[in-house]
C-alpha cells in the first residue's frame, strides 16, 4: 500500500473516532435546566401623606409696666393730677391710683414715695413721724374747692344748714320733711375713712361719727352716680361729683337766719360758703429723695401756667 494511501486510511479512522466520542458525550450529557423566568412587580413606594403641622398660636398678654412710679393721695385730686401726668407726658414713667389724702399721707411719711397730692392739710402725728425719719415735708397750696352737699335734680329741698347736714350725717332726721322737703326717707351716703374729703367734711362740720344709717362709697364717682340715680339721695363729695341735670350742689347755710351759700368760685374763694378748702401737694426731701419723674411731674403742678387751666377744667378754682 503507497503511502498516501495510507495517510488517507489513518484520517478516516480518526475522524470516525471523534465522532463515535462526540455521540456518546451528547447521549450521556445532563438535560438543560431551564431558568424559569422571574417575573419583578415593581414595588411602589408607599405614598406618604403629610398633614401640614399648624404652629399653635401664641397669645401674649401685655406685661404691665412695672417700672412706672405709682403714687397713693387724694382721690378728689385724681382727674388734675391724672391730667398733669398725661399733659406732662409722663404716663409712661407714673401711674397715680388715688386711694384717699390717707393713704397718699401714710406712704410719703414712710419713704414710699416724693410727692402726694391731698385735699386736706397732714396731720400732726404724721408730721412727726416724718420728722422722725429724717423726712423734710414742705406743704404747696395748689387750689380751692368745696365740698358740696349732693341731691338728685328731682329733690324740690331749697337749701340746707350746716346744723341740718350734722342731724343729717348722725341720722337723727332721717325724712326730708323734717327739713320743711318732701315727705320721703333720706337715703344717706358719705366717702370712705381714706378720703381727705371726709377727714375735712368732719372737721367743718363737727361730726365726730357717722351714723349707723350712712352708707359708705369708696370714690367720688360712686357719690356722682347715686346722687343722679337715686331721687332720695344725699352725700358730700368735691365738686367734682357735680353732674349737670342729674344732680346738684345744694345752697349751704352756717344758720337758719343766715344767708345760704352756692360752691360759687367766688363764695369758695371768699370762704363765704361754709365748706370751701384749700387743696395740697406735699413735697418729700431730707431723707427721701425724690426721682426724675416725680421732680418733673411736682414742677409742672406748681407752675401755674401749666396747671391751673387743667385745675379749671377738673372744677377746681386757683386760688386767686
Amino acid at each position: 500500500m503507497h503511502t498516501t494511501d495510507k495517510e488517507s486510511l489513518m484520517k478516516k479512522l480518526l475522524l470516525a473516532s471523534i465522532f463515535a466520542s462526540a455521540s456518546a458525550f451528547a447521549q450521556n450529557a445532563p438535560t438543560p435546566v431551564s431558568t424559569p423566568e422571574v417575573t419583578t412587580t415593581p414595588v411602589s413606594a408607599p405614598e406618604v401623606t403629610t398633614t401640614p403641622v399648624t404652629a399653635p398660636e401664641v397669645t401674649t398678654t401685655p406685661v404691665a409696666n412695672t417700672s412706672r412710679l405709682s403714687l397713693q393721695g387724694s382721690d378728689t385730686l385724681a382727674g388734675f393730677v391724672s391730667d398733669v401726668i398725661v399733659t406732662s407726658g409722663l404716663e409712661d414713667q407714673i401711674v397715680y391710683q388715688g386711694g384717699g389724702s390717707g393713704k397718699g399721707e401714710a406712704a410719703i411719711i414712710a419713704g414710699l414715695q416724693g410727692i402726694a397730692p391731698m385735699s386736706r392739710e397732714m396731720k400732726p402725728e404724721a408730721l412727726a413721724v416724718a420728722e422722725a425719719a429724717g423726712i423734710v415735708l414742705t406743704k404747696h397750696e395748689i387750689g380751692l374747692d368745696g365740698i358740696g352737699i349732693f341731691v338728685n335734680v328731682k329733690n324740690p329741698q331749697q337749701d340746707i344748714t350746716m346744723g341740718a347736714v350734722v342731724k343729717i350725717f348722725t341720722c337723727k332726721v332721717t325724712n326730708w320733711s323734717e327739713l320743711g322737703g318732701m315727705d320721703a326717707p333720706i337715703v344717706v351716703y358719705r366717702r370712705d375713712d381714706f378720703s381727705g374729703t371726709t377727714d375735712t367734711f368732719k372737721s367743718l362740720t363737727g361730726v365726730k361719727a357717722f351714723g349707723d344709717c350712712v352708707k359708705v362709697l369708696k370714690e367720688t364717682s360712686d357719690i356722682a352716680v347715686a346722687t343722679s340715680t337715686e331721687v332720695n339721695a344725699v352725700a358730700y363729695s368735691g365738686l367734682s361729683a357735680g353732674r349737670p341735670e342729674e344732680n346738684r350742689a345744694i345752697p349751704l347755710s352756717l344758720t337758719q337766719e343766715s344767708k345760704a351759700y352756692l360752691p360759687t368760685p367766688t363764695n369758695i374763694r371768699s370762704f363765704n360758703y361754709p365748706l370751701a378748702r384749700r387743696l395740697f401737694v406735699y413735697e418729700a426731701a431730707g431723707t427721701y429723695v425724690q426721682k426724675p419723674a416725680e421732680n418733673a411731674l411736682l414742677t409742672n403742678i406748681l407752675d401755674r401756667s401749666f396747671a391751673d387751666p387743667i385745675l379749671v377744667d377738673n372744677e377746681f378754682f386757683t386760688i386767686d
